[in-house]
């Protein structure tokens, strides 16, 4: 959107309940008593009152005016009823109100002529700081009234007008603003609440004020469009955070947040106090966006949530798209305040560190701006919005977000323990089942992750509709630990390669085994949990020992069924990949190899290098070698007990914690099969 001056002729007039309310905004009198104030020279303002109009509001015209006249101060408003030159600068929510905005000043209110400067960013050089203040100033310096109409004023406006401004106005998208506009349109009003407004925009507000429509029909519209946008089903679709303990430290950050935040909202806390970002971090279906809503919901917060695949998806793709699409995300924020702004994917924006020169200038205005709209939401002076980031690649993340000021914490995101799972069990079940089988099934689901979960569960109740019956826990069990449909011969070889990682990881003393199963996620044929015996830093003994775990499953087919299958092999997540990655790390990462201090970079640029240089590569893969033979050698002194397993594995296809160690103490692992510490140092020697 360009500025201009408006031509005289080419100027329409107010309505008149619009024209009256800015009217009534400008000196605080009745609408009934108003009239404008005439501009030096220029009659149109006085004319235009006099003119035979509508009686009625538009949608657009009823929310332009409410958000303006709440945003005047009493002491703009008798700063706009002389006829002095003045030079405004409006700040809008999103580039939707830029439009309707600019429309209203052509409409001549406070009885002059307003010379409208409005953009939208979308011209990467027409819409700078430093273009156009020789306009700005030409017109300010002969006497005219001056507007600018922005999102982010500072960043695209002339530098002339924005530092000349008698006012800064700010315009703000919420309940109160909402509620007066139905009052125009309807006339009446139910009361609206922030969540009824989550993810929306003008357009969205207007295409639910239809005619005929009572302002009870607006909310509900307002309430169900709100809900589609953020992606929620209800108002309990976000579990409590007082509760959500499978969050662990996550949780215990976003409780003092939600503290602070109500402390502040209350009054009795700077806003300077209050922590204003961070970055969760995890593997895939850990819940990260479920944990930005329980954050909303407890700091009483709106939720606007966006992500770097989102802008591409809603703009043109090109340059000044995404640009303008990230400056309307931040905008919003901004209007919603209080607010969690919740930026999914955030490795989406690459750092800055990873650019080849061919994409460096087309990613770094991007990357610049984004810093800049970072900045400027998390700063001190930009009250009410705190910035969530997530991804599940930390290391993609640029260094530059992660500095202090902006999202400073990062906070790792694991999986569920026990009570977790439960947890996440009971608001999926929502009250459907007793907390004896909940507790039951959560045991099963050991490892699991929260999308795993609640995938589960949404079987279970598949089954269960089907069925045309209320959920049962049977629907639940047999959605947890389906029937296994493989041959014998692929049974056993699955059950013997996963007791070669219970007995391996007990005897190496890799931790606690928390249970066992055959099948698993994204295709696995068997899962193996293990609770990790070290609280220090890692060494390189402990992680050897993780690594000989990670190798018992081969090492069991290897022992027992006189060969390996290519089960331990093929995905970045199986066992071969991370006993590699383990071993590249200790070598060219952490400085716990055997040939040298070499740092290479973070675990992805140790594998990277394997790729490249040879001589690396044969040296990872002798330590592979070293502890494949290692870990054959547990295999073979507990023969037996790894049989044992496998065959009870074979009978349930599942195996806790507790059932395993009745399984190993009737083979009297406990008494004399595991290696004592002369033992597992000649191990790992």
């Amino acid at each position: 959107m360009s500025h201009d001056d408006e031509d005289e002729q080419s100027q329409s007039r107010a309505t008149k309940g619009f024209q009256a309310a800015l009217s009534a905004a400008a000196s605080g009198r009745p609408e009934s008593e108003q009239d404008f104030d005439e501009d030096s020279g220029d009659d149109d303002g006085a004319d235009a009152i006099e003119e035979t109009i509508p009686d009625s509001f538009t949608p657009r015209e009823a929310l332009v005016s409410a958000a303006f006249a709440d945003a005047l101060t009493p002491a703009i408003k008798e700063a706009l009823k002389s006829s002095s030159s003045r030079a405004i600068v409006i700040s809008v929510p999103s580039t939707a109100w830029i439009s309707p905005v600019k429309d209203l000043f052509a409409r001549r209110p406070f009885g002059r002529k307003w010379t409208c400067i409005a953009r939208d960013g979308a011209d990467r050089k027409g819409h700078q700081p430093s273009s156009g203040n020789a306009e700005a100033a030409t017109a300010l310096s002969a006497g005219a009234s001056v507007v600018g109409v922005a999102v982010a004023p500072e960043q695209v406006l002339p530098s002339t007008l924005v530092g000349a401004a008698d006012f800064r106005l700010s315009l703000k998208f919420g309940p109160k603003v909402v509620e007066e506009a139905i009052r125009k349109i309807c006339g009446s009003a139910t009361p609206v609440e922030q969540q009824d407004l989550m993810g929306l925009d003008l357009e969205d507000v207007v295409a639910a004020m239809r005619p005929g429509s009572t302002e009870q029909d607006v909310k509900a519209r307002l309430s169900s469009a709100a809900k589609t946008r953020v992606r929620q089903t209800g108002g309990d679709d976000a579990p409590l955070l007082q509760t959500a303990v499978e969050y662990g430290a996550a949780r215990e950050w976003a409780l003092a947040l939600a503290r602070d935040m109500c402390e502040y909202q209350a009054g009795n806390l700077p806003w300077s106090a209050v922590d204003r970002g961070a970055v969760f971090h995890s593997g895939p279906g850990m819940g990260k966006s479920v944990l930005a809503r329980s954050i909303a919901r407890a700091c009483e917060s709106t939720l606007i949530v966006g992500s770097m695949g989102e802008l591409f998806a809603t703009s043109s793709g090109y340059l000044d798209g995404v640009i303008k699409a990230q400056r309307d995300l931040f905008a919003k924020a901004v209007a919603a305040a209080p607010c969690i702004l919740f930026l999914d994917e955030i490795d989406g924006l690459p750092s800055r560190e990873s650019l080849s020169p061919r994409n460096r200038d087309w990613w770094m205005p991007i990357i610049e701006d984004f810093m800049l709209l970072l900045d400027d939401a998390t700063s001190a002076r930009r009250e009410g919005v705190v910035v969530i980031g997530a991804t599940n690649r930390i290391e993609a993340v640029d260094p530059a977000i992660l500095r202090p000021g902006r999202l400073e914490r990062a906070i790792e995101i694991t999986a569920p323990g026990p009570d977790g799972i439960l947890n996440i069990l009971r608001f999926h079940v929502r009250g459907s089942l007793p907390d004896e089988d909940l507790r039951s099934a959560a045991e099963k689901l050991d490892g699991a992750t929260p999308a795993e979960i609640m995938e589960m569960v949404r079987s279970a109740r598949r089954a269960a509709r089907i069925a045309s019956r209320e959920l049962s826990a049977e629907d639940l069990m047999q959605a947890i630990l389906p029937p296994i449909a493989i041959s014998p011969t692929k049974l056993r070889r699955i059950a013997v390669h996963e007791a070669g990682h219970v007995v391996v990881a007990i005897v190496a003393g890799v931790g606690t085994v928390r249970s066992v199963r055959i099948g698993g996620r994204q295709g696995a044929g068997g899962v193996t949990s293990v609770a990790s015996a070290s609280t220090d830093l890692a060494t390189r003994q402990s992680i050897e020992k993780e690594i000989l775990g990670a190798l018992g499953g081969r090492a069991a087919e290897i022992v027992l069924l006189g060969a390996p299958s290519g089960g331990a092999g093929g995905s970045d997540r199986s066992d071969l990949a991370l006993a590699t990655r383990l071993v590249a790390s200790m070598e060219l990462s952490l400085g716990l190899g055997q040939s040298g201090l070499v740092f290479v970079g973070d675990a992805d640029a140790a594998v990277e290098e394997l790729r490249l240089d040879r001589t690396v590569r044969n040296r990872v893969d002798e330590t592979l070698q070293r502890l494949q033979a290692r870990a054959c050698q547990i295999v073979e002194s507990h023969r037996d007990q790894v049989l044992a397993v496998a065959d009870a594995l074979i009978e349930k296809t599942f195996l806790s914690g507790e059932e395993i160690e009745n399984i190993l103490a009737g083979t009297h692992i406990r008494d004399g099969g595991v290696l004592d510490a002369t033992d597992a140092g000649s191990i790992l020697s």
